[in-house]
């Protein structure tokens, strides 16, 4: 007669199958990947980095499961297991883990300041000292430093001294080249001019010459009236060049 009660499945995998593969111990695993709760000891597989249930009552094993990867079963499959680990000291490890994981604080971050934008050119032009700048503070260092009174002078004052005949020359040397630049533009391009004008009167000709030959062709009106404008355009251009 049917009976009434329904056979349970079995919590652990149960085979007999064992790999050839050297004997994993547990104490060679960090804690952290170990979990050795009475009736549902797992670790991590060394191969495939997933947790994995240990089966055997006298031989532990790793029962048989899936690579990383689910294509094909893994290597760590069926792998003896030493457990040289005690529950007491493997809870003892964790909670020291964890007291020293709680003690720890993030490292201080420290901002490099951002630098400060560069000045603007037209600032640096005015902040850079000019020759009557410093001949005025020269005037102004003679009335107040005794040294200077006489013949002689200080240090401070024979540096204002150069400083001021070094602006000067270079204030000088500065006007004299913004004089001569577009005398030397104007030379260097009166020296190519002819070139470039020889250049363009050969262009617009040979273009006059091309459309005048498609003059001969059969033309419609409207192709006769823009073939004239183009060789008015043309020869206005040539009479500008020359």
């Amino acid at each position: 007669m049917p009976t009434t009660e329904t056979r349970q499945r079995p919590k652990r995998t149960r085979t007999k199958n064992t790999s050839h593969r050297p004997a994993l111990a547990l104490s060679t695993l960090p804690v952290q990947e170990l979990d050795l709760h009475p009736s549902n000891e797992h670790l991590v597989c060394p191969d495939c980095r997933t947790w994995c249930p240990i089966t055997g009552l006298h031989t532990p094993k790793l029962v048989p499961h899936d690579g990383r990867h689910h294509a094909q079963r893994c290597i760590g499959s069926n792998r003896r297991v030493i457990a040289d680990v005690s529950l007491e000291s493997w809870e003892a490890r964790l909670g020291d883990g964890a007291r020293d994981a709680g003690t720890r604080r993030t490292a201080r971050q420290f901002y490099k300041p951002m630098p400060a934008p560069a000045e603007p050119i037209h600032r640096i032009n005015r902040s850079r000292p000019s020759a009557e700048s410093t001949l005025a503070a020269y005037r102004v260092h003679r009335k107040q430093c005794e040294a200077c009174t006489g013949p002689g002078g200080c240090v401070s004052g024979t540096g204002l001294a150069i400083d001021y005949a070094r602006l000067q020359r270079q204030e000088r040397a500065g006007r004299l080249q913004a004089r001569q630049t577009p005398k030397r533009r104007a030379v260097e391009w009166a020296a190519v001019t002819p070139a470039v004008q020889a250049a363009a009167i050969r262009r617009v000709r040979d273009e006059l010459a091309a459309t005048l030959r498609q003059v001969s062709s059969k033309l419609d009106r409207f192709e006769r009236a823009r073939l004239d404008s183009r060789i008015t355009e043309l020869a206005e251009t040539l009479w500008w060049v020359l």
